[in-house]
């Protein structure tokens, strides 16, 4: 796979070609840019006719399409995932990115102090009711006494 352009745009054909489509594409382009046939300078049309025969002996033959389409969807998942986390970059002068953080609602904050609260006492009441219950607050386990 040289450069960035695909077999597929090369051949000009959709990715779910079938291998009469990639054929018909391939004699087409081959009698466009055959350095015999064409009113290209020779060197380009002998690059040019390379990179269509690369492409169509890639896609004609089965195992190396797949390979092919796999490192495709491969490299289009890496490129989507940089993307993700190009997003989420935080910057503190830019308040409408998509990695930013919004500030708290007021019934987030009002759940978040009914929390704190619910903790608090809750801790609180067993504290009371340890010293109440005539236990001490440092014991021993059971299991660590011999």
């Amino acid at each position: 796979m040289k450069g960035e352009t695909s077999y597929y745009k090369i051949l000009g054909v959709n990715e779910n070609a079938s291998n009469h489509e990639l054929r018909k594409a391939f004699c087409k382009l081959s009698i466009e840019l055959h350095p015999d046939t064409t009113s290209l300078e020779i060197e380009v049309a002998k690059s040019k006719f390379q990179e269509v025969l690369e492409a169509y002996e890639n896609l004609n033959n089965s195992n190396l399409r797949k390979m092919y389409d796999d490192k495709l969807r491969e490299k289009s998942r890496s490129k989507n995932n940089s993307n993700v986390l190009d997003n989420l970059i935080i910057d503190p002068n830019n308040k409408n990115l998509i990695g930013n953080r919004r500030p708290f609602s007021n019934g987030e904050l009002f759940s978040l102090f009914l929390l704190i609260i619910i903790i608090s006492i809750s801790l609180i009441f067993s504290i009371f009711i340890a010293s109440f219950s005539g236990k001490e607050l440092d014991t021993i386990p059971i299991w660590l006494v011999k």
